[in-house]
């Protein structure tokens, strides 16, 4: 049982993996990099469980367990509630525990496990402060009303944390629960991944904030050069299409312009007023708008075209398309054979159109 919640976090991990990695762009470098780290140190602590590893038998992947993912989510909720752009060095004293932590196991691998009271207090020092940081992040998500959500993972993580701690400080072993750890830690880990996803889809800010434009206060690049840069990618979207590629990304169109990716990114985000993902989605609406009226595409059904335009999934085409035009895509189909100017709905819709920016 254990082995298939096992495969199905790490299936639900890589997906989630590559949805991060294609809209990256959109987010605060650090907050995505944290995350990041946070969702593969929780992959390797799933397939790498000491009592049930899921590729090495009597493997102790012990870099990769509790006090690196604590450490991580800590950070994560931290700068989630602050407002810097860059990871502050003097945050790397928070991985204190954890090497700690580590520097213990390999002392015990060498040595075999000891009754040195050095080593114990070590160890309870360690796990004490570890469940600081925990206590921490839930008042950081409760004080600031954000990711909310999470606090379905982390309260039982801070208990059975709790429990395995207490239950070390009295028996000096952390073997006595191993068989609740195992199973409570993979199975919420799973669940978390299932909801880091879900949210990542239905309301990505409560994830990760959008990316701050004064980030690029001391870029080099210059007004006249960005303006270039920015015909030249209007032309070539008009011209090739590009965003009909579904899997197309922001490196791939800096690579076509001939351009570094930053300077793509920041004429999306400056001069624009939007991002790569999103710039791509506007224009994917309005080809699925001209589509429509494109007799050849009479036998396609609305998400046939949707997808011919690029747009990969159900729920990002209707969500786009009604940002953009108001209406659902159905909605405006039935508005197609009376779409003329003596048609207010017809002019509202143009209107709409001709309004809507990102």
């Amino acid at each position: 049982m254990l082995e298939i919640i096992q495969i199905i976090a790490l299936v639900q991990g890589l997906f989630l993996l590559s949805v991060l990695f294609v809209k990256q762009e959109s987010y605060k470098r650090v907050n995505f990099l944290l995350l990041l780290g946070s969702i593969i140190a929780l992959l390797l602590n799933i397939v790498g469980d000491d009592d049930f590893n899921l590729f090495f038998s009597n493997a102790n992947w012990y870099f990769f367990q509790s006090p690196l993912i604590i450490t991580l989510f800590f950070l994560l909720i931290k700068y989630h509630s602050s407002k810097q752009n860059k990871f502050q060095l003097r945050d790397l004293l928070y991985f204190i525990p954890y090497l700690f932590f580590v520097t213990l196991q390999i002392v015990e691998d060498v040595n075999g496990p000891g009754k040195n009271i050095w080593l114990i207090i070590g160890e309870v020092l360690a796990g004490v402060t570890l469940l600081v940081y925990l206590g921490s992040t839930i008042y950081d998500i409760i004080k600031n009303k954000k990711g909310r959500w999470m606090l379905l993972f982390i309260l039982p993580y801070a208990l059975l944390q709790l429990i395995d701690e207490i239950s070390f400080i009295i028996t000096k072993s952390y073997d006595n629960f191993s068989f609740l750890e195992s199973y409570g830690i993979i199975g919420l880990s799973a669940i978390l991944l299932y909801m880091i996803l879900f949210k990542l889809v239905v309301s990505p800010t409560s994830i990760l904030p959008k990316a701050d434009t004064k980030a690029y206060k001391t870029s080099s690049l210059s007004k006249s050069k960005a303006e270039v840069y920015k015909m030249d990618f209007l032309r070539l979207m008009d011209k090739e299409k590009l965003f009909t590629n579904s899997n197309i990304t922001v490196n791939q169109v800096a690579q076509k312009m001939g351009i570094p990716r930053q300077h793509l990114s920041e004429v999306l985000n400056v001069y624009l007023k939007s991002n790569f993902q999103d710039y791509m989605n506007k224009y994917r609406a309005e080809e699925f708008v001209e589509c429509l009226k494109d007799g050849k595409f009479n036998n396609y059904s609305i998400m046939g075209i949707a997808n011919e335009v690029g747009f990969k999934s159900k729920s990002s085409f209707n969500t786009t398309f009604k940002k953009i035009y108001g209406v659902t895509p159905s909605e405006f189909k039935k508005t197609l054979p009376s779409l003329d100017m003596t048609n207010p709905l017809s002019e509202n819709l143009l209107e709409i159109k001709e309004a809507s920016t990102f």
